[in-house]
């Protein structure tokens, strides 16, 4: 047995230690959440928040725009922005589950390591798509086995956990996807403006939202700041906004109890008749039809796509 495959068995082996039943974990340690799963599963668009995704056991699959990316325990993925991805789990059973950690890219986190590596602009300036898979290192692999294995012990989550948290990340930035998470911090790169954008459409996603105001926050024409967000998300920018909605008030309606009426406002459709027809195209059914659904499948509160 390689090292490689030493490491890959004593992160899998700590992962399912973590999650005795499927779903997602919320740890101890912000911004590390673990996830298992013990049969493939059906393809399902969930929006996936910027993280940063090593698996430990099992594969997994997300397409955006056409492309299809495979992840494993010999690939991670990077996404440096939220994005809207067509997603499921390949290979599990209860046996050997699919087993992953999802490390949270968080802007000011990385903008600090950014900054104490002294690393330059990245290379590309242009808009690249918001995610990417790359071979796993041992140096990242041993770096997520030490991260998870710090659940073990509350001390050493509560003393440990950031430091290796900061680790992971640092350990993407000096890789083949560097330049792709370090975009995110540079304000001249389009992949940091596209970014500054889809923060406000998430924080602010209840209200109007207009193409001229979010290139505004990016600091770009709408020509150029919609050909941007295209290629980043592979989505215009008001097809976001509704995807983002739409997901939200399937969350809303699913882990809340709430009625489609009161789910479609708090996204901010204020004709329900309009919601009903929007989420019946995106989902395939309407809102009463997808909760009962949900419920029957078993998706339960604070589940996850990771």
């Amino acid at each position: 047995m390689t090292g490689r495959q030493v490491r890959i068995e004593s992160l899998a082996a700590k992962l399912e230690r973590h999650t005795r039943e499927d779903g997602r974990v919320a740890t101890a340690i912000d911004g590390l959440h673990l996830y298992r799963v013990s049969a493939p599963t059906p393809i399902q668009t969930t929006i996936y928040e910027p993280c940063v995704i090593i698996v430990g056991q099992g594969a997994k699959s997300g397409t955006v725009g056409g492309h299809r990316y495979e992840y494993s325990p010999a690939r991670y993925l990077v996404l440096p922005v939220a994005l809207p991805i067509v997603a499921q789990v390949i290979e599990a059973t209860p046996e050997r589950p699919f087993l992953s950690l999802a490390v949270t890219v968080d802007p000011r986190i990385l903008a600090d390591v950014v900054d104490q590596t002294g690393a330059s602009a990245p290379r590309l300036r242009q808009a690249e798509r918001g995610i990417a898979v790359s071979e796993v290192t041992g140096d990242l692999l041993d770096a997520a086995d030490r991260l998870v294995g710090c659940l073990d012990s509350e001390a050493d989550s509560r003393v440990l956990g950031r430091p290796l948290v900061r680790e992971v990340l640092y350990r993407v930035l000096i890789g083949p996807q560097g330049d792709l998470l370090r975009g995110v911090g540079f304000r001249d790169a389009r992949l940091g403006q596209v970014a500054r954008a889809i923060r406000v459409i998430h924080a602010e996603y209840d209200r109007p939202i207009e193409v001229g105001e979010l290139a505004r926050v990016a600091h770009m024409s709408e020509s150029t700041f919609y050909e941007a967000f295209k290629a980043v998300t592979a989505l215009s920018p008001l097809q976001y906004v509704k995807e983002v909605r739409l997901n939200r008030a399937r969350q809303i309606m699913l882990w809340e109890g709430a009625t489609a009426k009161r789910a479609a406002a708090r996204v901010g459709y204020r004709s329900p008749n309009q919601f009903s027809r929007e989420f019946k195209r995106r989902f395939g059914r309407p809102p009463a039809a997808e909760r009962a659904r949900a419920v029957e499948a078993g998706e339960v509160v604070g589940t996850r796509p990771y």
